[in-house]
């Protein structure tokens, strides 16, 4: 059997391989489902197999010979384009990219000797043009990879510019009414205030940075785990956060058995994320809920509710990913969208979920569940995160 019509009788064991290489790339594929993980490598090998039996003159292989693809466009390109900018999307990096390739072309050509072909001058030569039609995919998927990731990166340090200019302008501004206030020896608390306020966003956003930041560089998140009472740190944070937005209601609720063993600084950030966001996106005049259930004998949750249109089903999946435009955020453009992200892998770090549940009768809640025991929390997080 020739080896173009090798791969298309033989795709599924072909990509049933390729999916078990690309559940090995951690951080990146850890939560990917089968669809994501083959994420159009079938479509690019049935073009590489059609472009095995088209016809080429000597010229075009010369030219494939120096690295210059002689086809532009057509639908292996555009499948290989899309798996590149798909991968930095997911957090892939570029050697992880490449060696799906790799691992793709290795496969192929291992099953095809194990099914025993005669190697004649025509299979030697079909080998050849399958090596070349490889070699195409794999440049159009890198290029494709690095257009995307310096995208990711330029929206990135464009939206961090415009998040602290607010803070920063709030504190310049009341700064400069305080001199003049000294001037005049008359004192003016709003403006302190103002200025406090506006510190503790920027430094709430630097710390979210830093924490995305280490993730890239694969330091991940550091918890550690001792006793805690969940109702004791939720009941400091919604202080603060009462004291912080006057005239808002926050409500505490607790059921059953709040303490466990978690990384007490780490589950207060993520509450603190969570009654943050639903203060930032439910209506003024409607109480943000937040509830402990320790109910359960073997794990503890965290939900944080608050009221305001439902959040439209497919904006939910991305709701937990940096960097992405939810239905809130349509007038304002994109937002870095760090908190939830942090939330999550937070959770993740000590073996838990994070969850969203939105609707027109209850609303949004964001909901944290834990293990209550040490040993189920893991010494790192963010697996699905890398700045490439």
């Amino acid at each position: 059997m020739g080896l173009s019509d090798f791969i298309t009788l033989e795709s599924e064991k072909i990509m049933a391989e390729f999916e078990a290489f690309a559940m090995q790339q951690l951080p990146a594929a850890a939560d990917m489902d089968v669809a994501a993980l083959r994420d159009h490598a079938r479509q690019v090998l049935q073009a590489v197999a059609l472009d095995m039996l088209q016809p080429q003159t000597k010229r075009e292989q010369r030219e494939k010979s120096l690295g210059h693809s002689t086809r532009a466009d057509g639908a292996g390109v555009e499948a290989a384009q899309i798996h590149g900018s798909m991968r930095a999307a997911s957090g892939f990096n570029v050697n992880q990219t490449a060696a799906e390739y790799r691992a793709l072309r290795a496969s192929v050509i291992r099953l095809w000797m194990e099914s025993g072909p005669k190697l004649g001058r025509d299979e030697v030569f079909e080998l050849v043009r399958f090596n070349e039609a490889m070699d195409e995919a794999l440049a159009a998927s890198i290029l494709y990879f690095a257009t995307e990731a310096a995208r990711m990166r330029n929206l990135f340090l464009g939206v961090l510019s415009h998040e602290l200019r607010t803070p920063l302008s709030t504190i310049m501004t009341s700064g400069h009414s305080l001199v003049l206030a000294a001037q005049q020896n008359k004192p003016m608390p709003a403006a302190a205030d103002r200025v406090l306020r506006g510190s503790r966003r920027i430094q709430s956003l630097l710390d979210d940075l830093l924490d995305y930041v280490r993730s890239g560089l694969g330091e991940g998140m550091r918890v550690s785990p001792k006793d805690v009472d969940m109702a004791v740190v939720c009941e400091r944070i919604v202080a603060e956060l009462r004291a912080n937005n006057p005239g808002r209601v926050i409500e505490l609720e607790t059921l059953g058995d709040s303490t466990c063993v978690c990384d007490e600084e780490r589950i207060a950030q993520a509450v603190s994320n969570l009654v943050g966001n639903a203060l930032k996106y439910g209506p003024a005049d409607t109480p943000v809920k937040a509830r402990i259930d320790g109910s359960a004998a073997d794990q503890i949750s965290v939900s944080v509710q608050n009221g305001g249109p439902p959040i439209p089903e497919a904006t939910r999946e991305s709701l937990f990913e940096p960097l992405v435009r939810g239905a809130e955020t349509e007038r304002e453009g994109y937002n870095l969208g760090l908190g939830l992200y942090i939330v999550r892998e937070i959770a993740l770090a000590h073996r838990g979920s994070a969850s969203v549940q939105s609707d027109a009768q209850v609303g949004t809640v964001f909901s944290v569940r834990l293990p209550r025991g040490a040993s189920d929390a893991a010494s790192a997080a963010f697996p699905g995160l890398r700045m490439n």
